[in-house]
């Protein structure tokens, strides 16, 4: 574990990772339909956004590469819930901007990012609800391996501050 941890940390940042609909399918049941969600990191191959808009929801995409900065430029369209899974690097950033435009927020990060004495700053202050996954999320499929959990972090979504769900594949497609 140790060799892991250190391999990754002196290996260059690579934040593009798609996230795989088993995912995305236990927080369905909490995302009301008559409303416009925004992915604000969709560069066209966005696996929420895929997972949404195969389920009829309504969403908006946006990307840096695109032209459109979440953490600088102003939406000059109208959103109801920003989801995504965010640069787990830019995970401060995200959080900060996503809480300041006062707006609902699901976002898929590690559940290490319940440390830290910033985010702890933000939680504290503004709140925050967890939907934890019951076993860890693979966005690398070369690798057989996962060695963190993730979980959704969202605010003003969920119905209580903690609950607990099932990863699933199949049977979470037929469900609506």
């Amino acid at each position: 574990m140790k060799k892991v941890l250190i391999s990754y940390i002196q290996h260059k940042k690579n934040d593009e990772f798609i996230t795989p609909p088993e995912a995305v399918y236990p927080l369905l049941k909490y995302l009301p339909k008559d409303k416009i969600y925004w992915e604000c990191t969709d560069d066209g191959t966005s696996g929420v956004t895929a997972v949404l808009k195969e389920k009829g929801y309504k969403v908006i995409s946006t990307h840096i590469s695109k032209g459109f900065d979440f953490l600088k430029d102003k939406p000059t369209f109208k959103f109801d819930i920003i989801i995504t899974n965010p640069p787990f690097s830019l995970k401060n950033e995200f959080l900060e901007r996503a809480y300041s435009l006062g707006k609902p927020f699901a976002f898929l990060l590690p559940i290490t990012t319940l440390e830290g004495k910033f985010r702890g700053k933000l939680f504290r202050r503004y709140g925050i609800s967890l939907l934890i996954l019951d076993k860890r999320i693979n966005f690398m499929k070369e690798k057989k391996r996962v060695w963190f959990n993730s979980s959704w972090f969202c605010w003003k979504l969920l119905p209580k501050d903690l609950i607990f769900e099932q990863i699933c594949s199949e049977y979470c497609k037929k469900e609506d």
